[in-house]
């Protein structure tokens, strides 16, 4: 009888061991591709900051980068200590922007410790072989006044193409604000739902091993037997691997369905919205540097300053080349302009909102963020006000994307997931089975080993 204790706590042990392995695999596996999906939004927003920053400059100062007398201009305006737009940037969105000539910088809205603009400072030597004498774009992380930030460096060049400076965006880590904690929640959850799985599948191990293994006779059988005995062991044995790999197909669902159906979410939407709302911000600068004047309707059309936007693209496709997202204008609650195009590659101009954004936006004058269907496209948009100089909302200005851009990132992080759980279940049932096979295989030689021991004492 104490062998059969033996043999049911060895099986017992590597299940344990085995759901432990497989609890941890999950953890830093879905870890990982949630860090990365948060790395990746950082480096998106980036990107669109840097985009849209630069346009704005561009709009703002017409003509070419050229340098005059060691100094950087832009058509005719001097850039040189020139922070207007950048400190905008920077109150918009938290993220710092620096204009270089050369290797140094001429106009920065970063301040060090005393308030100071660092003019003059250069740039790091590898950003400096990468973007002045490579002519690439340079993304990486710059530890600036002991804080961490994405940064990323972009060649300017003059009419013939040669590099005279960079223009530089950096956005801090610590922006992610609430995801910190979403992630934190996130692991915390993943650990706690795999531990209680585990712990339910080690409970109802202990049930099954005490019900259907308690009549093996561990002196008599072993797998590698043909009378029915040994197959009686091993078909208990096989179905006891069937039951482990349950509890981890139970870990792997509730994991995914608890860590992806919600906290993965929320810091998708999360993610949106911050990148909607700096592309709002930085969009609406680059709409007032290009049209000056106050918004008005004219003549049944929507005008900004002395420009009519009904049927204009300019500003949706600049937007769309940079950002690659939806834009559209609205005149009172029906579209005038936009870049989103039907099946048959016509516009919705003309196009009502629908009565809940009328409601927030037109009536109350609010900002809207939702889900919209334009065009036989589900996007996730956000809406904003446009005023005349009296302060009475005259229209609107949505800016947004595909929702499926957000569901292919959600869906592809769902599959690696998977793909990694399922070649986990895979091995550790791999591995039961050989271990299994191996613990009650010896059992024979413990026979032989007895056997051997009782005659000798009987000599005595």
């Amino acid at each position: 009888m104490k062998k059969k204790v033996m043999l049911k706590q060895k099986l017992l042990r590597v299940s344990i061991a085995l759901i432990a392995l497989f609890t941890v695999a999950i953890f830093f596996v879905t870890n990982s591709k949630v860090t990365n999906l948060v790395e990746k939004s950082i480096a998106v927003k980036l990107d669109y900051i840097s985009n849209l920053g630069l346009e704005i400059i561009e709009s703002k100062y017409s003509g070419d980068w050229n340098v005059k007398n060691g100094k950087l201009f832009r058509g005719e305006n001097p850039i040189n200590n020139d922070s207007q737009v950048l400190d905008a940037i920077k109150e918009k969105t938290g993220s710092i922007a620096t204009v270089y000539l050369g290797d140094e910088k001429v106009a920065t809205s970063e301040l060090d410790s005393d308030g100071i603009r660092p003019i003059g400072a250069k740039a790091p030597n590898e950003v400096v072989e990468s973007v002045l004498k490579s002519g690439n774009t340079y993304r990486g992380t710059e530890d600036i006044l002991g804080e961490i930030y994405a940064v990323k460096y972009v060649p300017l060049k003059d009419n013939n193409g040669n590099v005279l400076g960079m223009w530089f965006v950096g956005m801090p880590k610590s922006n992610i604000g609430s995801k910190d904690s979403q992630i934190f929640i996130m692991r915390i959850s993943i650990v706690v739902i795999s531990v209680l799985c585990g712990i339910l599948g080690c409970v109802l191990l202990m049930l099954y091993t005490k019900k259907f293994l308690n009549d093996i006779d561990t002196l008599k059988v072993s797998f590698l037997e043909s009378n029915s005995t040994g197959d009686k062991t091993q078909r208990k044995v096989l179905m006891l691997s069937l039951f482990l790999i349950g509890t981890f197909f139970l870990i792997w669902f509730t994991v995914q369905g608890f860590t992806i159906g919600n906290v993965v979410n929320n810091l998708e939407n999360s993610n949106i919205k911050d990148r909607l709302n700096a592309c709002s911000q930085l969009g609406e600068m680059m709409i007032n540097e290009m049209y000056k004047g106050d918004w008005a309707i004219s003549y049944n059309k929507l005008c900004k300053g002395s420009h009519s936007l009904s049927d204009d693209t300019v500003i949706a496709d600049k937007i769309s080349s940079h950002t690659g997202l939806l834009s559209t204008i609205f005149m009172m609650d029906t579209r005038v302009t936009t870049n989103i195009s039907k099946a048959d590659g016509t516009k919705p101009i003309g196009a009502k909102a629908s009565s809940e954004i009328v409601e927030t936006v037109l009536k109350q004058g609010n900002e809207y963020i939702g889900e919209i269907t334009v065009a036989e496209k589900k996007c996730i948009e956000k809406y904003i006000p446009l005023k005349d100089k009296t302060g009475q909302t005259i229209g609107m200005w949505a800016i947004g994307f595909e929702k499926k851009v957000s569901v292919r990132q959600i869906a592809d992080l769902r599959k690696a997931i998977s793909q990694i759980s399922i070649l986990a279940i895979l091995v550790a049932f791999g591995a039961f089975l050989f271990l299994s096979v191996k613990f009650v295989s010896d059992i024979r030689n413990y026979n032989v080993c007895l056997s051997t021991r009782v005659s000798e004492e009987s000599s005595y």
